[in-house]
């Protein structure tokens, strides 16, 4: 009997010492997140991770990286470029310029610009008046507004496109990606590429091709439209023929009365501030004899979006008068 209990308490001893050493191993393995060298691996917590979102963002503009905000809501634009783009991207800026002088209505082709807060003209943006919205982004270009540039990344982060008209492409990317709208701004360029090539291809099952003439008329001289500028490259990407006069490189051209016939053209778009300007050029001796006004294919259009609109809804008004003039007359 006594060797019997004895043999019991041994066996009782070494199922204690293995339990023991069982929590000793179990211990050494949950050392609160400490590895064999010691260091912490400690776990961080759901909120804290959420903690961690990015409130900024880097953009490349025409002077290089500028960090903005991920989401901006406060927002001032310098142009009517950039002005057309957000609002198509449905952001509404606090404050816009007019074209020409402090306090004109902005163009009539944009919709939703009630509310926004005029800061000047483009040419001409008041630091003041900007300042006083507490943007928390600025957008313009260095085109028109260098001079100022460290003035206003004073105030805000600024992004500036390098110019306007012909990069109108870059520009609707670029205003896109600044206001965290990099996916909506690519869409938008891609149906205009779509339109383009529909419009492009209706214009070249025709029997002939058609010269397209585009001109402005103004107070001392009258300007024709070359290929580097806005809407000369919307026609040139629809494959549009222009006059040999105009096919030069460049912005534009100035003519004299004598050399009116560098404006003809099978059709001829014109577009003005001022409509006694066209009506200086209709007194011509030389007016009648153009084909393009024989064949009353003389067409005004709009100048606040073929001219200064510089936006992707001036560029589809400008393919929905292409539409119209060349292919379902």
């Amino acid at each position: 009997m006594f060797l019997s209990a004895r043999k019991k308490l041994n066996v009782m001893a070494s199922v204690g010492m293995i339990v023991l050493c069982l929590l000793l191993i179990a211990g050494c393995g949950g050392n609160n997140g400490e590895d064999a060298a010691g260091t912490s691996e400690t776990a961080v917590p759901p909120t804290a991770a959420a903690d961690t979102k990015e409130t900024t963002r880097t953009i490349k503009d025409a002077y290089g990286d500028v960090e903005v905000p991920a989401a901006p809501a406060r927002i001032v634009v310098l142009d009517i470029g950039a002005l057309d783009n957000l609002l198509e991207l449905g952001v509404k800026p606090v404050g816009a310029p007019s074209i020409l002088a402090p306090g004109d209505p902005y163009p009539a082709y944009l919709k939703n610009t009630e509310g926004i807060e005029n800061i000047g003209s483009v040419n001409e943006p008041n630091l003041e008046a900007i300042d006083a919205l507490k943007p928390d982004l600025i957008i313009g270009n260095k085109d028109t507004h260098e001079q100022i540039h460290d003035q206003l990344a004073l105030i805000a982060p600024t992004i500036f496109v390098e110019s306007l008209g012909i990069t109108w492409k870059e520009n609707l990317l670029v205003h896109a990606e600044a206001v965290g709208k990099a996916e909506e701004g690519k869409q938008l360029l891609e149906g205009y590429q779509t339109r383009i090539a529909e419009l492009k291809g209706k214009i070249e099952s025709k029997p002939a091709p058609l010269e397209v003439s585009l001109f402005r008329p103004r107070e001392d001289k009258i300007q024709i439209y070359l290929q580097e500028t806005f809407s000369g490259l919307i026609m040139s990407d629809a494959g549009i023929k222009r006059p040999e006069a105009q096919t030069a490189e460049g912005f534009s051209k100035d003519l004299t009365e004598e050399q009116i016939a560098d404006l003809d053209g099978d059709v001829m778009f014109w577009f003005s501030r001022s409509n006694s300007d066209f009506e200086k050029i209709e007194k011509s001796p030389l007016w009648a004899t153009l084909k393009g006004v024989q064949a009353k294919q003389v067409h005004q259009v709009d100048w606040e979006t073929w001219m200064s609109g510089l936006g992707i809804q001036a560029v589809n008004k400008v393919v929905d008068d292409l539409f119209n003039y060349l292919v379902e007359q």
